[in-house]
């Protein structure tokens, strides 16, 4: 249904460019990674319901109505990102300026509100530095998924004649109108004439297994930016609200080999992105006693505004598998490098929060969150002269392979001295996928780049020590560790009629990474 579903959006649209966005990107820029000040990070991240801490306030703006003075801080963050396919590792580490921010506090000498407190904060939610290799035999080839794309660009009406797959040098650019793959398959000789010139067949290669090969160099980060206002009501309910810019860019580089006994072939990608979004925070503290802290907080979706760039290539030797009837000449073809303007609203998210404070020495807290990634929509810029409904079809694909997903943090705290504290906690997200996408492997991707990851559910344990060297200078240290595992598709897998006709066997993707954060602040 899914299939029948894209194709009919896509009929009225052949007649203009066809790269276009994806589920696949709309995820990228959706999910958040577990972030903020050491103390918070030490414990999983469950700090919604005390505030009183840049993460706090981050992730409920009431938590600024905690503070009783002023503060700045700032977080220093190493990380090693570590990926394994079967014995094959890739690392990559960075070092990065995580979180800083300040609080004022303004006293109102009023019994009602006795005072209000402004503050900014930025976050870095996401990093996307990453290294992935894989290697193996294939079941199915991207040769296959290319001939499939092919004949549905026919049936659909996308390609209405082979020939205007063909690049003619400063004549005619098929990159402008046609389909990314079939055209750099065509121009690849991947697909080339029968022998009477009436139909495109694909390359013969003799039933031999390809050996495939996946390498991938992604960078980028998505950055938040918290201007937060709060204020508390007879010392018993904190309220805050919180306007959020997001900042994000992104860069990736994905090669595909695929080699038989006598030559082979390599699709390579290029992609940048950056884009700016903005959104709004609400959020609610409530202690019945002293003991008790019951948060509630709303984030709204944000709209991003993004401009990508993008090019692809395919190299070739493949003379032997040719008929002696095709021209063939050794090279490949790449495409220009293209622009695209789009918007994107990620979903909102709900965190709804409890902790308990027990004296002096004792913090345990919780919080839950949930997001429904169904709710992700792609859209063309409001100045764009294309048809509305562009992204109509995506967005119908969005809903149906994404559901509601949940992250549960937990946290404690215990105080040893006046001075020294210990930390520990664990976090868990839950991946945003549909069962049925899971199972069948058959995401929509856009253009040529056709590696991508379905990734699994992601877990987070944590620790760390806090040190107060006096009234206002404190230390944070914490280490994270995190794992998930996911599986790397070189392309989707291909259904005709509920059969698999072209089996991507994706690679099991094992991934790690392990963070040390630092957090000094300063409370005046």
């Amino acid at each position: 249904m899914k299939k029948i579903i894209y194709i009919l959006f896509s009929l009225f649209l052949f007649t203009v460019p066809l790269f276009s966005q994806s589920e696949v990107d709309a995820l990228r820029f959706s999910r958040e990674d577990l972030h903020g000040t050491a103390r918070a990070m030490s414990m999983g991240g469950a700090f919604g319901a005390l505030g009183g801490d840049l993460t706090g306030v981050s992730i409920n703006p009431a938590g600024i109505a905690v503070y009783r003075s002023s503060e700045v801080t700032g977080t220093m963050n190493w990380m090693k990102e570590g990926s394994k396919v079967g014995d094959i590792k890739a690392n990559k580490n960075t070092f990065n300026l995580d979180n800083i921010g300040f609080v004022g506090y303004f006293p109102l000498r009023n019994d009602v509100t006795p005072l209000i407190n402004f503050g900014f904060t930025y976050n870095r939610l996401k990093s996307f530095d990453k290294k992935v290799s894989a290697m193996g035999d294939a079941r199915g080839t991207l040769l296959d998924y290319i001939y499939n794309d092919y004949k549905v660009g026919l049936d659909n009406g996308a390609i209405s004649n082979p020939d205007d797959l063909v690049w003619i040098e400063d004549k005619y650019d098929p990159f402008l109108s046609q389909p990314w793959l079939p055209t750099l398959g065509r121009n690849a000789f991947l697909l080339h004439p029968n022998q009477g010139g009436t139909a495109l067949v694909p390359l013969d290669t003799r039933g031999e297994t390809a050996f495939s090969e996946i390498g991938l160099r992604e960078k980028g980060y998505i950055d938040n930016y918290d201007f937060t206002v709060g204020t508390t009501v007879n010392n018993v309910l904190n309220l805050g609200l919180s306007l959020s810019i997001k900042d994000v860019y992104y860069s990736l580089y994905s090669r595909l080999d695929e080699d038989f006994n006598d030559g082979g072939y390599t699709l390579n990608n290029w992609m940048k992105v950056s884009g700016a979004g903005v959104g709004v925070k609400l959020g609610a503290i409530y202690r019945p006693v002293n003991a008790l802290r019951i948060g509630l907080a709303w984030h709204s979706p944000v709209r991003y505004a993004m401009t990508e760039t993008y090019q692809a290539e395919m190299l070739e030797d493949i003379e032997s598998y040719l008929p002696s009837y095709v021209n063939y000449e050794e090279g490949g073809i790449h495409s220009a490098v293209f622009t695209n303007d789009y918007d994107l609203r990620t979903p909102g998210k709900i965190v709804a929060s409890v902790a308990t404070v027990l004296g002096s020495n004792f913090i345990a807290s919780v919080d839950y969150e949930l997001k429904d990634y169904g709710n992700m929509k792609l859209k063309l810029p409001s100045n764009s002269p294309d048809d509305d409904r562009w992204y109509d079809g995506d967005n119908e694909i969005i809903s149906q392979d994404h559901k509601m997903a949940s992250t549960v943090k937990v946290g404690m705290e215990y105080r040893f001295t006046p001075q020294f504290s210990g930390r520990l906690g664990y976090a868990w997200m839950q991946n945003p996928y549909d069962a049925d996408l899971v199972d069948f492997g058959d995401a929509v991707i856009a253009g040529a780049n056709t590696i991508h990851r379905i990734e699994g559910d992601t877990h987070y344990f944590t620790g760390g020590l806090g040190y107060r060297f006096n009234q206002n200078f404190y230390l944070d240290m914490a280490v994270v560790y995190k794992t998930q595992k996911d599986d790397l598709y070189p392309f989707p897998n291909y259904y005709l009629n509920d059969k698999l006709e072209v089996d991507a066997a994706p690679f099991s993707l094992k991934n790690n990474s392990i963070r040390g954060l630092l957090t000094l602040g300063y409370r005046f």
